[in-house]
């Protein structure tokens, strides 16, 4: 497997960062571009954290371990060395492989009630779609695709464009999009399940 460099490493960081926290720059429209060059790195005093994390992790891993770390809002390199960024990592992992089981499960939390309650805005709490995410009861995987197969994103930015919480999570959905791959057919095969219940 290729390993990045410790110049490589810092781009990527660099623009997996801007893509999670800057509303208007694309990870997958630039092919992952930015403008640093190797001499402002070598001016870094922090450039050894990104050598030692480019020789432990291959170049895939060391994408998914900054993905999974920025979804958490860890935002600077020095935060990416602890034992907690390890764990956050593997938790990602987790979830990502066990996609279909984690989803299925979740969606049974979020249609308890029927197709059309987890939906529902109301001016004094957020939809139970959102409640459950914010208590970490569905994971992010399953709000993206909830989104993509009901597209409820657009309805509650028009409700709740003023709201800080809801524009975060709203955000992180879109920006984490591009980045899950999983089987549409399977998903919308679970999600009927569901509704038949």
């Amino acid at each position: 497997m290729k390993h990045f460099s410790g110049y490589g490493a810092y781009l990527l960081f660099l623009a997996l960062k801007t893509h999670f926290t800057k509303p208007n720059y694309d990870f997958f429209r630039m092919n992952g571009k930015l403008r640093a060059t190797k001499e402002s790195y070598q001016k870094r005093n922090d450039k050894f954290f990104f050598d030692k994390l480019a020789k432990e992790y291959n170049a895939t891993e060391l994408r998914d371990f900054y993905i999974a770390n920025l979804l958490e809002e860890k935002q600077y390199i020095t935060e990416l060395l602890d034992d907690e960024a390890k764990r956050t990592y593997t938790d990602y992992l987790r979830r990502r492989q066990s996609l279909s089981y984690n989803c299925t499960n979740d969606m049974a939390r979020v249609f308890v009630k029927g197709l059309k309650e987890p939906f529902i805005v109301s001016h004094n709490a957020y939809p139970s779609i959102v409640l459950l995410f914010l208590r970490r009861e569905v994971s992010l995987e399953t709000m993206v695709i909830v989104d993509d197969l009901l597209g409820y994103t657009d309805k509650f930015d028009k409700y709740y464009s003023d709201d800080i919480i809801w524009c975060k999570v709203s955000k992180k959905i879109s920006k984490y999009r591009p980045f899950l791959q999983y089987d549409k057919t399977k998903m919308k095969d679970i999600l009927k399940n569901e509704m038949a219940k």
